[in-house]
Order: structure tokens, then sequence, then C-alpha cells
């Protein structure tokens, strides 16, 4: 047996109210009829006392009683073992997809369902599916969630430790960049791929791409060759500080890549966007050098906080140690695992402001040693009004695959980690205690009735 908070069973100490009770037993004195008076002297005290426990049953209910009190303030509980074979377990598989699924799988799915498997459609809900649902024709309802958030939330509707069969294919397209933590042992069915390889075009800011996809990676290249206008940067930072060498970094792979040449402290013409990387307010000159509808991202100055959290960037996380306490309630691009803003965006005097409420430092967070830095940049140094984010790898037809082994070796240990479970044992000892207390005050009442007869 565990108790949940220990310090209760200092309530023990109060054993010793019954205890002094039953030792200070004060005896009234009884009046002895004597034929004679001569010989007695001054009279003496009409009580006596004596140190001996004379009722032990009602002494040892009264302190049981007090023990199972004691015990209740502890809140006490059992270590329970959850057995891994539970009656029933799950069949997951998308709706959309269970036709395909059921003709190619249908021994296996049939033998399951002679075992007391349960089949569940791999979505939001997890509702029940037949072998009815194996000839419809509906139209496709697409899930807005990634595998990651469907796995997680499947926590709460799978038993602990529950056998899980999952038919769907790998691709790292279904995921975040974080594997999820689950408490059911996950045994996935790979779906062959009718097609491992595939290409489409992708534009961004005005530039098309080829992406070729196969399973083991995606590249882009790009298509239109026609000149553009250059991106001008300009870099403020303070004496000591050597953000600006990641940053720099960032911004050659962003010309390498599109193709467009980046112009870094030009001090001929305005740039079209400035980073200020200084604790201090940003100068009135340095605003000034920046063209009209242009783009400003700043460091903020405040409270720092020490977080051991994670910077959210879309569903993808990277590590964060320090950050920023904001107070700002401009629109929240990038968070932190508690929901706190760590990049933010408004428009001021014909500028967009980025508020950067950590830094591009090593020792504030690792987002400068991620390849994710330069896709975060992407739609802060080229501004396209017509999309939401720079993305490619978002695309459906993306044939990149995620590791199989990987994800089950995690989800073993997790489930180990979740086969213990806590039995609270409170009501128990609160029944025990009416039946103490009642039997207490049955023989104290008894006790009492004959003490008046005599």
């Amino acid at each position: 047996m565990h108790f949940l908070y220990s310090i209760g069973l200092f309530a023990l100490a109060g054993i010793i109210v019954p205890l002094i009770i039953h030792l200070w037993n004060v005896k009234q004195g009884k009046t002895i009829k004597i034929g004679s008076i001569a010989l007695l002297g001054e009279s003496s005290s009409a009580s006596s006392k004596s140190f001996k426990i004379n009722d032990w049953l009602l002494f040892v209910l009264r302190c049981l009683l007090l023990l199972l009190l004691a015990f209740l303030l502890a809140q006490p509980y059992l270590k329970k073992i959850v057995s891994g074979n539970t009656k029933n377990g799950w069949i997951l598989v998308e709706k959309n997809n269970f036709p395909r699924v059921f003709k190619t799988h249908r021994k296996t799915i049939d033998s399951l369902l002679r075992k007391g498997y349960e089949i569940h459609d791999f979505n939001v809900g997890f509702k029940p599916l037949s072998l009815k649902d194996t000839t419809l024709n509906e139209a496709k309802q697409v899930s807005t969630l990634s595998y990651t958030a469907l796995f997680s939330a499947a926590n709460q509707f799978i038993p602990p430790a529950a056998k899980v069969y999952f038919f769907a294919d790998h691709r790292l397209y279904h995921f975040s960049n974080e594997l999820p933590a689950v408490n059911y042992k996950l045994s996935w069915v790979p779906l062959k791929q009718s097609d491992t390889l595939s290409n489409w075009i992708a534009t961004y800011a005005g530039k098309k791409y080829e992406a070729k996809s196969n399973p083991s990676n995606t590249s882009y290249q790009a298509l239109n060759s026609s000149d553009e206008e250059p991106i001008r940067v300009a870099i403020h930072e303070d004496p000591g500080i050597t953000d600006s060498k990641y940053l720099t970094a960032a911004l050659k792979a962003i010309e390498s890549f599109t193709k467009r040449k980046v112009i870094i402290n030009a001090a001929a013409e305005k740039a079209s966007i400035g980073f200020w990387l200084s604790d201090n307010p940003v100068s009135a000159d340095f605003k000034s050098s920046i063209t009209s509808d242009g783009t400003l991202f700043q460091y903020e100055k405040g409270k720092l906080v020490a977080s051991a959290s994670f910077i959210n960037l879309e569903g993808l996380l990277i590590k964060l140690s320090k950050r920023i306490e904001s107070n700002h309630q401009a629109e929240k691009i990038w968070t932190d695992g508690f929901g706190n803003a760590i990049l933010t965006k408004d428009k001021t005097n014909n500028l967009n402001i980025f508020h950067f409420y950590s830094r591009f430092n090593p020792q504030w967070n690792e987002l400068v040693w991620d390849g994710l830095f330069v896709k975060a940049l992407m739609p802060i140094v080229i501004q396209d009004k017509n999309s939401n984010g720079f993305g490619f790898e978002d695309h459906p037809a993306d044939q990149r695959v995620l590791s199989q082994n990987g994800l089950i070796e995690q989800n073993k240990t997790e489930i180990a980690a979740k086969t213990i479970k806590n039995e609270p044992l409170g009501n128990l000892f609160w029944i025990a205690a009416f039946l103490i207390f009642a039997g207490e005050r049955i023989l104290s009442f008894r006790k009492k009735t004959n003490h008046v007869k005599n």
C-alpha cells in the first residue's frame, strides 16, 4: 500500500487522546454503612484515581477510528499492473481506404474480428465501422489532423495496453517532426503504394518550382529563370553579439535555393527587410532605411523567462531554453509549448513588423541549428501575399516515408511505462471508519446505560 500524501500520517499522533482518556480513569467514592462512627477520623476525599485501562474493546475501537482517519488524509492507493491482454483489440483504418484495405488484407481482418477486435475509423471521434462500410461509395472525407495528433487522441479512446492493428502507408506527409507517445500496443500494417514516384509544380512568391519525390527524399528545382529584383537586407546588431552569422548563413541558403540574389547591408539603396538584433529600441535611422510597406524583424526586450519548452512552427517543434515575456496583443506566428508568443506580427506606419521574443542564439533555442530555420525565415524574407507559408514538404504527393521501427520501439517504451495503474483505496477506508464509529457509539451508549442502573 502506498500513500499519495504521506504527511497525513502525522495525524496518527491523535491516538494519544483515547490513551489519556482511558488511563486517566477517575472513580467516584462509595458510601459504606457501619455500626459506629466513634473510631472514625476526619473524612477523606470521596474519589480515587487508577492508571489502568478497564475497557479494552472501546479503547481499541477508538484507536482504530483515529488510525483510519489518518490514512484517509494520506490518501492510500495500491499500484495495480494493467494486463495487456484486454478482451477486445482495435483495428484502425481510414474509412475512405477501408474497401481497398479489406480487399487486400481480408484474411487478417477476418481473423482479428473472430478474436473480438473492433473496427474504427482512423479519424476524429474514431467511429466504429462494420463490413458494410466496405461496399459504400461515399465522398472522401479528408482529415485535417496529422497522424501524430490522431495517435495521441486515440489514447483517450483505446484501453491502455490494448493491441491495435493500423492499416495505412508510412508516408512522412502524415506526421509532424515529433513521433507520438501512445499507451497501446501498435502493430502497423503498411499499405502498398501504387506509385512511389511523383512530381508536381509548386509556386511561391511568383516563382515556379518542379518537385520530384520518392520514398527517400523530395527535391525542388526552379523553373523560371527570368531576372528578378534582388532582395536587399539590412542587419544591425550590438557589439559583442554574433547572432548575425546564423542569420547571414540562412539568407545565403535562401539565395541558393530561390536563385534570387540577396544583398546584405547595401548602403546605396533602401532595404526591403531589416533585422534589428539588439535589446535597444529600433532607431529612427534604421526604420527609415527600410522601404515603405517593407518588413522589420526586431528583438524584443523585457522580462527574461527560463523556459524548458519548444518553439511550435506549425506543428514542428524546436527546443526552447529562454524567452522574453510578451504582453503584446499582436497576431501570434510562433508560440511555445504553453501558447506564449515567440513571434508576433503587426503593421505600424507602413511597416510589417515581426516581434521576436527569443534570439538567434543556441543558448536561447536550437532554431539556428535546425534545417527548419531556413524554411521559417522564407515567408519573412520573401513576402507572398497569396501564400500562407512556405511548406513544399506538406504536399499530399510527397512520397517520403517514416521508419516503422523507430515508431514501434518508442511505443513499446511508452506502453511499458503506462501498464502500472494507481488504484485508490479511499472508499474502503471510509466504509471501515463508518462501521467502527457505529460500533464505538453503540458500545459507549451501553456502558453509560449500565452505569446509570447501578
